[in-house]
């Protein structure tokens, strides 16, 4: 990407929600600094509270970017389907609004696509701070036999879901180089924009969990290539007290985690790929309040005075507000089943 015409853009910056909002100013104000132009971003604003749309929006009007805003939440595959409709560069970049990058991100995807003829191009991913240092995903697998997932006996197949290896390390300890991998993660991805008139769009019955599953099994089923481009790193804020969901994400975060849509995307997910036989849903499902843990429940309990940093009282606090915060969850998923999509 150099300093030719905004037109001869190679690539569309999609910005979407994955979980939260707060630090979505911070994600655009780091691509508008370190990305090299010419690129063209859309941001897909879905349901952001006031205050925080009103800083995306003075952020996208200062840089030339698009701003489409949407008063309800989307699911992260419907803002990912409205930005790939409104993208007119050979290629589509989904980055999500708690991601942060590096110079040369978007130009080595790019490059990695243009090089190696995939339709589909991932970076390491890196995780927590400091930023770009600690490996969250580099690249993994969905099965342990492809062959066997897409042609043997539906009973028998089975999902991997795994990480390659290397996560939790330092991206200074492990030598990594391009190569072709099975699954993307959504947190930041490239995909040729030719390619969705056969791959299709993201499904919108998943709202939720695997959808990254589901996106790279779609590629694959239908003959198209994933790679890990290493030399693009970047980084996902994941819900810490370094990064913590703040009181204004909340209500997206119950939605975006609540048993309810968990439960459908899974559900949704099995039938689709013909496991109903894999043990690995059974497991799954009864680990879907974690996020509601971690991410709320806990963090509230530990306000509490004097108390709130008791490990004890953090578990007792925690089983006592996942109910209430379920039931939440619950109210927030019918609500948006009757809102029109997009």
């Amino acid at each position: 990407m150099t300093d030719a015409p905004q037109s001869e853009a190679r690539a569309t910056l999609i910005m979407t929600a994955r979980d939260r909002f707060s630090l979505a100013p911070a994600a655009l104000n780091e691509i508008a600094k370190v990305t090299a132009k010419p690129y063209e971003l859309i941001y897909v604003d879905g349901g952001s509270p006031k205050a925080v749309a009103r800083e995306i929006r003075e952020i996208c009007e200062r840089n030339g970017f698009r701003y489409l805003r949407y008063d309800h939440f989307l699911s992260p595959c419907q803002a990912r389907n409205i930005g790939h409709k409104l993208s007119t560069t050979p290629y589509v970049i989904y980055v999500e609004n708690d991601v942060m990058v590096t110079e040369g991100w978007a130009d080595r995807l790019v490059d990695c696509a243009e090089e190696s003829g995939a339709e589909v191009v991932q970076p390491l991913i890196c995780q927590g701070a400091p930023l770009h240092t600690e490996i969250h995903q580099a690249g993994g697998n969905f099965t342990d036999d492809m062959d066997a997932f897409f042609n043997g006996p539906k009973e028998k197949r089975r999902l991997s879901d795994n990480h390659l290896g290397h996560q939790g390390e330092k991206v200074s300890d492990v030598h990594l180089e391009r190569t072709e991998i099975q699954v993307t993660e959504v947190h930041c991805f490239l995909v040729r924009r030719d390619a969705f008139e056969w791959l299709g769009d993201f499904d919108e019955n998943m709202p939720c969990s695997k959808d990254h599953i589901d996106f790279s099994v779609t590629v694959w089923s239908k003959g198209g290539r994933i790679m890990l481009e290493p030399s693009s790193i970047v980084t996902f804020c994941v819900p810490s007290r370094v990064h913590p969901v703040k009181p204004v994400d909340r209500a997206f975060f119950l939605l975006r985690w609540s048993p309810k849509w968990q439960r459908q995307s899974l559900t949704h997910f099995q039938k689709k790929w013909g496991l109903e036989h894999d043990p690995y849903f059974d497991r799954y499902l009864k680990l879907t309040g974690w996020r509601y843990r971690e991410g709320v429940a806990k963090p509230l309990v530990r306000k509490l005075p004097l108390v709130g940093h008791s490990y004890k009282v953090q578990q007792i606090g925690s089983a006592m507000l996942l109910p209430v915060l379920e039931v939440v969850g619950a109210h927030l998923a019918s609500k948006q089943a009757q809102t029109k999509p997009g």
